[in-house]
């Protein structure tokens, strides 16, 4: 897990695009199904922290596809036998592509992604928008599990109810959510004017990057 985490951000990236790239351009649920399963191996062996949470996640997005999907392609005047695969490749793709970001965002850390961009001499707006988009998202949904607790301390009952409750209940919880993201935004954009952060400066790295990212540079040593 630690070398993983080590590994440039760009070629990770990458490595997500072909995997979504290639779920994408084959979209018979035959080859998408055996992909989304072999993603969601890959988090569990490579040790991924919080595989346990995504798959719970992921249960719940192929139910909500899958059930939209048949009954949108049902309305449309498919058959059953018709809508069904067509709504399991879809479901596929998803869970393919969000586990090869899940991957991205839960093993690089916003000091790795800054050092990558740096050192690739990308613009400031661009870094900016990298660090922030995958290292808000493991923090909103931190958060998110936060208010679970929150409801659970509070007497809700999340876990052991039917379905259509924990999914009323989760969507409860995206109005504290919102809020704290706005907060977070907010604290955030603080600290880079308190720092001093300019859209035309730009900055170099402290990190050696290659195709793996060093935590840190290594002196030479002097000869004696």
């Amino acid at each position: 897990m630690e070398r993983l985490e080590e590994v440039n951000f760009f070629v990770k990236l990458a490595a997500a695009f072909a995997v979504t790239l290639a779920a994408w351009l084959a979209p018979d649920w035959r080859f998408g199904v055996p992909l989304a399963l072999l993603a969601v191996l890959f988090l569990k062996l490579a040790q991924v922290p919080g595989v346990r949470a995504y798959v719970k996640g992921a249960t719940l997005l192929v139910l909500l596809v899958m059930a939209s999907w048949i009954v949108n392609l049902l309305v449309q005047g498919l058959a059953l036998t018709e809508a069904v695969p067509v709504a399991t490749g879809m479901a596929a793709r998803l869970v393919t592509t969000t586990a090869a970001f899940f991957f991205i965002m839960e093993t690089s850390s916003p000091g790795s992604i800054l050092a990558a961009a740096s050192a690739a001499r990308l613009p400031p707006a661009v870094t900016l928008v990298l660090s922030l988009t995958f290292g808000l998202i493991p923090m909103l949904r931190e958060e998110f599990e936060r208010i679970a607790d929150a409801q659970r301390a509070r007497g809700m009952e999340i876990d052991d109810v039917p379905f259509p409750v924990r999914l009323r209940f989760a969507l409860a919880r995206g109005v504290p959510l919102l809020v704290q993201a706005v907060r977070m935004a907010h604290a955030i954009s603080l600290s880079l004017s308190i720092y001093g952060f300019d859209m035309s400066r730009k900055r170099t790295t402290w990190r050696s990057v290659g195709l793996m990212v060093e935590p840190r540079l290594t002196a030479e040593k002097e000869p004696r």
